[in-house]
C-alpha cells in the first residue's frame, strides 16, 4: 500500500485548478493539472498513469514545491525565459561574417573558423562555428567537383542531346 503524500498546501484544490483552467503554457498547465489532483488526495503512482508523466519527475516537481512552492514549479520549464551563454561574436561581426559567407568566400566550416581566429582572435570548434552560421541562416555554396579529364564541350552536347 502506497504512503499518503505529505504536503504542506498553500492552495486549495479549487484555487489550483482555477490556475491549470487559465494557463497556457502546457507543461505548467500539466503540471497545474497534477498538482491540483494530489491535492484531491491522488496517488503519484495514479497521476504519473494518468499523465503518462514518470513517477520520478512529478516527485522532483513536489519536492521543488515544498522547497519553494507553487511558483519555483511553474519557474523551471525548458525552453521559457532561458538564455544560453552569450555569443562569441558581437552582432557587428555576426553580420561580418554572414557578408563574407554570403560572397562566397569561405569553402567549409574550417575556413570559416580560421578566418574568424586570424580575425577576431576568436576560437570556435567545428560544432560551434555550424551553429552560429546556422543561426544567421549562412550556408556554404560548395561547387560540385569536376573531373580534371572532362570535356565541357563534350558535356554540353550530350545535355543538348546530341
Amino acid at each position: 500500500m502506497a504512503r499518503t503524500l505529505q504536503v504542506d498546501w498553500a492552495e486549495s484544490a479549487e484555487e489550483l485548478k482555477q490556475k491549470y483552467r487559465a494557463e497556457k503554457h502546457p507543461q505548467r498547465r500539466e503540471r497545474l493539472f497534477t498538482f491540483w489532483h494530489l491535492r484531491l488526495g491522488k496517488q503519484i503512482r495514479e497521476m504519473a498513469e494518468l499523465t503518462g508523466t514518470d513517477e520520478r519527475v512529478i516527485q522532483r516537481w513536489v519536492a521543488w514545491y515544498r522547497a519553494s512552492g507553487l511558483p519555483e514549479v511553474l519557474r523551471r520549464v525548458t525552453g521559457h525565459g532561458t538564455v544560453g551563454a552569450p555569443a562569441y561574436l558581437n552582432a557587428i561581426q555576426q553580420k561580418a561574417l554572414v557578408a563574407r559567407v554570403k560572397l562566397g568566400d569561405f569553402r567549409t566550416v574550417w575556413d570559416v573558423v580560421a578566418w574568424v581566429e586570424a580575425r577576431w582572435r576568436i576560437v570556435y570548434s567545428y560544432e560551434g562555428m555550424r551553429s552560429v552560421m546556422k543561426r544567421n541562416g549562412c550556408v556554404l555554396k560548395v561547387p560540385r567537383p569536376q573531373s580534371e579529364k572532362a570535356n565541357p564541350q563534350q558535356q554540353e552536347n550530350w545535355q543538348k542531346g546530341g
